[in-house]
């Protein structure tokens, strides 16, 4: 290769190549922006959700790109095409306003698949490791610019993605696609799998990840040879968005130009337009910037960037702030994100996973989901824990799917349950008792499949009882005929929005079942029985005597019967949870107690 010599006519032309490759490249960048934020004036096309790498065998049939419309004009899509990316020239098709367009690597597989009509595109296939997208309209103009990845910031295959079932959503139409914090993996379960993965995704629907700010927390105005304010100061992780109202200028915040810049920011080539242009400073120092054309005419700004801002991220919330709903059953606080803290009440109802419930001290409840895996938790009744998460809904059912599960305390005394006559939203994952049940068909405890249902009644009304394969009372014989108490939390699988209705009690266990006998009118909660947990001897806390005194463990085993006694020595027994029945006066008042060695 010949190496021209360093003469200055050499070094001129060189750095107007370097200039010319520069302003080429950042015209194309500002043409996309523009493009990307010129929301309301005519119909907006975003790229709104990618599956780039689905758990299939071999070739990958299933991925899919989500356009929306997202302006409030019709968008035609005639003679639009991939310029980077799979290889598709759009045909005569009009996107509606507010209005989804899937396109996919293969139709028939997608509809076998995921139930929908979908376009196929001509050929190729999207990049496992990440590749640029890019649509350009008829004239060969760019319409959307996606340099899609498969490292962080992004979502990686730790997060689901990649290969692990999960698509990827867009945070906010108008968020910038190119930024990688501004794509989550998708938290909607679509309720099957491909090679042992769940599938997550709202393919041709609402994304439904948490949404991400669209607003700067600076505006800068641009117009009359200045910048108003023409100084700022702001915090680490924080955006500043220039928008020009007049005149033809560019931001150039360049190291080139500016060498003591801790980072470049800016665009160019100068324009009349009515463009707007959004930068976040992750670097901390002072930052100088011009408009070129006006430098000289004093157009010149500082942003000086103070700190580093921690947000956190799952910040501390109530159980009974998060668990409130709108009219049709809906959370109102559905996709937030949250820690929240409370008792394990039950069994895990997923043992690849985690699915059970948490209540606070006023019995409100909520359930805790993960997928596929525990996050090194083993659940147990009584543990304090914090977790955290978003919350979201399946079938009516508020819970949070979580991504760290931490143990606080063990050993933690459940709840009282809350005596009811009836289902209601507002008792939802907390724990209930409904008296004087019997059972309508005794062959519907078949103990088959992954549970069964049962229903009961108090002879007025009548009330889903379901037993989950993972507690005891599964495996177990029929309890037999008669007027039963029956303890559990309150579930809901209602598969159509308003959700008011596929109410369940589900039962922790056989001790949950309480026989009521014919010489008891009323059972109660009014005695106490302490210490609890006890390693030794309890004892009634109020004084009473018990006539009668049953100890019954979780099998629904009698273990230990006394009469006239107000204390119990119960250190022969093993470790676990027992039920004490106390009459008194010919009440029954049950007790839920906590054995520990």
């Amino acid at each position: 290769m010949y190496i021209y010599p360093h003469t200055t006519a050499h070094f001129l032309i060189l750095q107007l190549i370097t200039k010319f490759a520069y302003h080429m490249n950042r015209l194309f960048s500002f043409i996309a922006a523009y493009f990307l934020t010129a929301f309301g004036l005519w119909g907006q096309l975003v790229i709104t959700e990618i599956s780039y790498n689905p758990p299939e065998s071999g070739t990958d049939s299933l991925e899919y790109i989500e356009f929306l419309n997202a302006g409030n004009q019709p968008v035609q899509l005639k003679g639009y095409r991939f310029s980077l990316g799979v290889d598709h020239t759009f045909t005569d098709t009009v996107i509606a306003p507010g209005k989804y367009y899937l396109l996919t690597g293969n139709s028939n597989a997608f509809k076998n698949t995921y139930g929908k009509m979908t376009q196929q595109w001509t050929a190729g296939a999207l990049n496992n490791s990440g590749e640029p997208i890019a649509v350009v309209d008829s004239t060969g103009n760019p319409v959307i610019a996606v340099d899609l990845k498969d490292k962080a910031p992004w979502p990686t295959f730790d997060d689901g993605t990649d290969g692990n079932g999960k698509s990827i959503e867009l945070c906010n139409p108008l968020a910038d696609p190119n930024t990688g914090e501004n794509w989550k993996v998708s938290v909607n379960d679509l309720g099957f799998q491909i090679n042992a993965k769940q599938i997550f995704g709202t393919p041709g629907t609402a994304n439904t990840i948490p949404p991400c700010l669209a607003q700067p927390d600076v505006i800068v105005e641009v117009s009359s040879n200045m910048f108003t304010p023409r100084d700022i100061t702001i915090s680490v992780g924080e955006t500043v968005r220039w928008v020009n109202l007049g005149g033809t200028h560019n931001i150039n915040g360049a190291v080139g130009t500016f060498p003591s810049n801790p980072a470049s920011f800016g665009f160019s080539p100068p324009s009349a337009d009515a463009w707007q242009y959004d930068f976040t400073f992750s670097i901390e120092g002072v930052y100088q910037y011009q408009c070129d054309p006006h430098a000289s005419a004093g157009m010149k700004g500082t942003v000086t960037v103070q700190g580093t801002v921690v947000n956190e991220p799952y910040p501390l919330r109530s159980i009974e702030e998060v668990t409130s709903t709108n009219a049709d059953g809906v959370a109102d606080s559905l996709n937030v994100s949250c820690s929240l803290r409370g008792i394990v009440h039950g069994v895990n109802l997923r043992p690849t996973g985690l699915q059970f419930s948490i209540l606070d001290g006023d019995n409100n409840g909520i359930g805790v989901f993960s997928n596929s895996s525990n996050f090194g938790y083993t659940v147990k009744e009584g543990d304090l824990i914090e977790v955290k998460g978003t919350v979201t809904q399946f079938n009516g059912f508020t819970q949070m799917t979580v991504n760290a599960v931490s143990l606080l305390s063990s050993g933690n005394s459940p709840v009282t349950p809350k005596m009811v006559s009836s289902f209601q939203e507002l008792d939802e994952s907390s724990l209930i008792r409904i008296s004087n049940l019997t059972f309508t068909d005794p062959t519907q405890w078949t103990g088959s499949g992954s549970g069964f249902n049962l229903t009961m009644t108090d002879g007025v009304s009548t009330f889903t009882v379901r037993i989950d394969n993972d507690v005891d009372a599964y495996s177990l014989t029929f309890p037999g005929n008669g007027s039963w108490a029956v303890t559990g939390l309150l579930g809901q699988f209602d598969n159509a929005s308003p959700y008011s209705e596929g109410y369940q009690l589900l039962p922790r266990g056989i001790a949950d079942f309480s026989p009521v006998g014919n010489t008891t009118n009323e059972i109660t909660h009014s005695l106490v029985w302490g210490p609890n947990p006890v390693t030794e001897t309890i004892r009634l806390l109020d004084g009473k005597v018990a006539e009668v005194v049953k100890v019954y463990n979780q099998a629904g085993q009698l273990l230990l019967l006394r009469s006239n006694v107000s204390e119990l020595d119960l250190r022969n027994l093993p470790s676990g949870w027992y039920q004490i029945h106390s009459t008194t006066e010919k009440k029954v008042n049950i007790s839920r107690i906590l054995k520990a060695n």
